[in-house]
């Protein structure tokens, strides 16, 4: 992998240290073996949630190809307390290791903080870096320049905030801000684009054997039109995002997660020789996931993931699948 994944954790685990003594540590490890038959729809895929980057971009002919991949994962959480009440603050770095696909392998790292506000309002910040991520090669005309071939990489920064509002014991209504910028290499750097997204969560526990989660996200992107014009390649887009999840406490130690995503994206390229004018995309995706408890700091998986997407101007959809087994650790 091109960046260590622990010197974030070891960074914060020095500020830390200036906190006074009334506090409490918490942290998780874990590592997951993926296979996947789609390399260049691995990462979009894993990270299309909506507590991820479900905008996360992806090449328009994305690479095929099957591989195996490596997550390990690590999270440093500090739990406190001041004058307004409880407050975390925490440090979570992990990354996708592709096993032959080497280019393919990049970490994401995820600082968050936060806060009670009242007896029901909590306020979470999130800062989101993802360096280096390898989307594919690419072909791109200049209207000045022949038609080129390049590696299509991209830096993402994204703030999220969150304000979580406990209507009952047992329901959750979440409200959620976020703006970010992708960042390309200069091959492609013209595609620079910033966005903001506004999404409400609604977290609901039914009974004690059933956790349900809903949402919807709106985003909107914005390209640098003066660079995009010599390209003929706007990737200015409206996204709609609406997902569910439901987990299912089958028994003591037993637990299925089931998640549905839908995603449909909106490109707004005026160029009229960009393959992306008039275009829009359609995504559909499930998941399910099995856990087991193997102790009370031990937690088995196992899952599958399976995508469908495709964009109006192609004939046939784009399908992967990806399955994995995992094991998650509790300090």
């Amino acid at each position: 992998m091109r960046l260590n994944l622990v010197l974030p954790v070891m960074a914060l685990c020095l500020t830390f240290l200036a906190f006074p003594a009334l506090a409490e540590w918490e942290a998780t490890s874990g590592l997951s073996s993926y296979y996947t038959d789609h390399v260049g729809l691995f990462s979009v895929s894993r990270r299309l949630s909506l507590e991820e980057d479900p905008t996360q971009p992806v090449i328009d002919e994305p690479e095929k190809g099957s591989d195996f991949i490596y997550e390990p994962q690590a999270e440093l959480m500090y739990h406190g307390s001041n004058r307004w009440g409880n407050f975390k603050l925490g440090a979570d770095a992990a990354g996708y290791v592709f096993q032959d696909k080497s280019k393919y392998s990049h970490g994401f790292y995820e600082f968050q903080f936060s806060q009670e506000v009242s007896e029901h309002t909590e306020l979470k910040f999130f800062y989101e870096y993802i360096p280096d991520l390898y989307l594919g090669t690419k072909r791109a005309f200049h209207e000045q320049i022949e038609e080129f071939e390049a590696d299509e990489i991209v830096d993402s920064h994204i703030l999220s905030l969150h304000v979580d509002h406990k209507l009952t014991d047992d329901l959750i209504l979440r409200s959620l801000t976020r703006i970010g910028m992708r960042n390309y290499n200069p091959a492609f750097e013209y595609r620079y684009h910033h966005f903001y997204t506004l999404g409400v969560h609604l977290e609901w526990q039914p009974t004690s054997a059933i956790e349900m989660m809903i949402g919807y996200h709106f985003e909107r992107s914005y390209a640098d039109g003066k660079q995009t014009e010599s390209f003929y390649d706007d990737v200015s887009y409206i996204n709609h995002y609406t997902s569910a999840e439901v987990k299912i406490h089958l028994a003591p130690k037993w637990a299925l997660l089931l998640v549905g995503d839908y995603e449909h994206n909106d490109l707004l390229s005026d160029f009229l020789y960009d393959v992306h004018h008039n275009a829009s995309e359609n995504v559909i995706q499930g998941e399910a996931e099995l856990l087991y408890e193997l102790t009370e700091q031990t937690t088995l998986k196992a899952g599958w993931q399976n995508g469908y997407r495709r964009f109006n101007f192609e004939e046939l959809a784009v399908r992967n699948n990806n399955l994995w087994l995992g094991l998650d650790y509790r300090f």
